[in-house]
């Protein structure tokens, strides 16, 4: 039996570049201020309509919940973080619209540099079309800006077109042709 692949689209952001700045329509907050539990049922929601098919597969075998704290758990094993680090966008009613989970790459520094990542970032569908994708992936990269990356590496689905354009509006560049990725 084959196994299943699906196609991702990668791109790159590296430094040196000026400082991101943050637009002023969100407002952040520490995941582990609000709660492991909050997170874990915002990205159910997140991944229960998610354009990415690893998302889908995930939340297809095993109940969403489950899913999802098996995948947030799974963080740690080819990266490291902070819990600082992961956050919640939240808007001017305190709605959470999304969250933003950076990483680092386990055993990829040059030079005294890191290498980053997106873990994963998502808005809930109510809050989708609005341009909140951007702002998340904004403070991201930002956050991996402040620790000191000489790159940061992420992947979207083909069939993700809101991320895709999410990621060259930021200043990502894609960095190949699609490639296959196993599901």
């Amino acid at each position: 039996m084959s196994q299943q692949t699906y196609l991702k689209v990668p791109f790159i952001w590296e430094e040196p570049k000026p400082l991101i700045e943050i637009p002023q329509r969100l407002t952040f907050e520490l995941v582990k201020a609000m709660g492991n539990n909050l997170l874990i049922s915002v990205v159910a929601r997140v991944m229960a309509s998610s354009m990415d098919e690893s998302h889908q597969r995930k939340v297809s075998e095993h109940s969403p919940l489950e899913a999802v704290e098996k995948y947030l758990n799974s963080a740690s094993d080819s990266f490291w973080y902070l819990d600082d680090w992961w956050q919640f966008g939240i808007n001017e009613n305190g709605d959470i619209v999304g969250f933003v989970l950076p990483v680092i790459f386990s055993g990829c520094a040059q030079e005294g540099k890191q290498e980053g990542t997106i873990y994963d970032i998502g808005v809930v569908p109510e809050y989708r079309g609005l341009g909140f994708a951007n702002d998340l992936l904004l403070l991201g990269t930002r956050t991996l800006q402040d620790i000191g990356v000489y790159r940061v590496f992420c992947d979207t689905s083909i069939r993700n077109v809101r991320m895709i354009s999410a990621f060259k509006q930021v200043g990502y560049r894609q960095y190949s042709e699609p490639w296959e990725r196993p599901l």
